[in-house]
């Protein structure tokens, strides 16, 4: 008996103490963690996506690792998400061939895991010890992935659907609570679970306390304890202005829409385009993407609107550019293809995500440069975010959910332009609720868990509170 618990023990602490999404201060892989878990068969399929992709992309960057080492940060983290796609594209076959129905149900965020924290930290990371030490961590990190999304799809598909596996495990007169399968439900399951495990995990010892921050009571000056200097910035009466002028031109835009008809009839297309974008069907709130990157840049206001700010840039200009790539390149050699070969070969289907993967960096690498050169201070600024803006998933994620489907030209930059513009304006909005210290957290940890749960208030109110059947 004590054999066996010590077993348990051992086993608890090897999964849960450095769980990137239970237990870490800043969690990785919220994104995956919240959108596919409203099933059980969703949440496994996608734990062992992330495994079999992980463990096999690191074998093939492994070989190259000085190479990919001694690169800059932009090009390794390019390098690394081009090689990463390759074995997402054959995972994705893989899942369409055995388990069709899931992969249906899952698609977009399938892609998705080429941009996926957890992947790219861990192989990074992996390239800096033995190759069977690689190997251990990375099982180690898929192995808590996966069995945080089983618990959550644990806790979401029985109350949400009142099965397991398809397998009715509740009667059928017990009340569903339908917000568990809903994006809000996402966000209130994860911040419950961080809420109710935590202290068990402290106090059986398979985790530890964080130390309370206290920097401005620990900083000394002589001896005396130094104050935390406060500087609080306002809007400028330029940015005042230049928002009045945008404000009254998008007005005057409305109004003079109808005098012209071709400009009335993109006009009337596209405005619900942007608008459930930008509202009703968030990229952060509905799509439940960019929420690790928000997390982290959403503690202070100056790096949430400047992380935002090349969002938005990076998002709408990537997406218009895979647009182009994928309907004049990749479809029009498709078609070339198919004339001089009876096997149907079509290059949209294999490789539209290495392709926009390759668009992406290429851009943010020219962005960069053209900044550096012809706009310093800007560069300065932004520079330092630019270099992750390769790998939030709604960079990637504003071209898979649209290019494919067939989207025109300006229905896919509009909805990216919307895209970019929610991301930065729920990451605002909570950094202005984390500087106003509506809670008193303790740790980073419980700042970051808290943060979700405002995320999942804020989801609430724009899915609208009376449209929302808790039973």
């Amino acid at each position: 008996m004590a054999g066996l618990k010590r077993i348990i023990r051992k086993t608890s602490k090897f999964l849960m103490r450095d769980n990137l999404i239970l237990t870490a201060g800043a969690g990785l892989g919220f994104c995956s963690s919240l959108a596919v878990t409203n099933k059980l068969a969703n949440a496994l399929t996608m734990g062992f996506g992330v495994t079999f992709v992980t463990a096999g992309s690191f074998c093939l960057v492994y070989p190259f690792k000085k190479l990919i080492s001694n690169a800059g940060t932009h090009h390794k983290i390019s390098l690394l998400m081009i090689i990463v796609s390759i074995f997402v594209a054959i995972f994705g076959f893989f899942a369409q061939t055995f388990v069709p129905e899931i992969a249906a149900n899952i698609k977009a965020y399938i892609d998705l895991i080429t941009t996926n924290c957890i992947v790219l930290a861990v192989i990074s990371e992996g390239l800096a010890v033995s190759f069977w030490e690689a190997q251990g961590k990375i099982f180690k990190a898929c192995l808590g992935f996966s069995l945080a999304l089983a618990l959550l799809a644990f806790l979401r598909e029985p109350l949400g659907f009142g099965t397991v596996f398809g397998l009715q495990v509740l009667p059928e007169t017990f009340p569903r609570v339908v917000l568990m399968i809903t994006p809000v439900g996402g966000f209130f399951a994860l911040a419950a679970l961080r809420l109710f495990l935590r202290p068990i995990l402290i106090k059986t010892g398979i985790v530890y306390p964080e130390v309370t921050p206290a920097e401005s009571v620990t900083a000394t000056d002589g001896g005396k304890p130094t104050p935390g200097t406060k500087t609080k910035k306002g809007i400028s009466k330029t940015s005042l202005i230049v928002i009045g002028l945008g404000v009254c031109l998008f007005i005057s835009l409305i109004i003079h829409t109808q005098t012209i008809p071709a400009m009335h009839q993109h006009f009337a297309v596209l405005l619900p385009v942007f608008l459930s974008a930008l509202f009703f069907d968030g990229i952060v709130l509905s799509k439940l993407l960019g929420i690790c990157p928000l997390v982290n840049k959403s503690r202070q206001i100056d790096a949430a609107w400047k992380m935002g700010v090349a969002i938005i840039i990076v998002v709408t200009l990537s997406t218009a550019l895979n647009w182009l790539v994928y309907n004049h390149v990749l479809i029009r050699c498709s078609d070339f293809i198919s004339r001089f070969s009876s096997f149907p070969i079509r290059l949209e289907d294999i490789f539209y995500l290495t392709v926009f993967i390759v668009t992406i960096a290429v851009f943010v690498q020219i962005l960069s440069v053209l900044l550096r050169r012809f706009a310093r201070q800007a560069y300065e600024q932004m520079g330092q975010f630019l270099e992750l803006i390769t790998v939030n998933c709604i960079v990637l994620a504003s071209s898979t959910f649209t290019i494919p489907t067939g989207a025109t030209f300006l229905v896919s930059t509009v909805t990216a332009l919307g895209y970019g513009l929610h991301w930065i304006m729920v990451a605002v909005w909570l950094a202005l609720l984390r500087r106003q210290r509506v809670f008193v957290p303790t740790t980073t940890w419980d700042e970051d868990t808290i943060a979700i749960l405002l995320l999942g208030i804020m989801a609430a109110i724009f899915t609208g509170i009376g449209m929302i059947q808790i039973f």
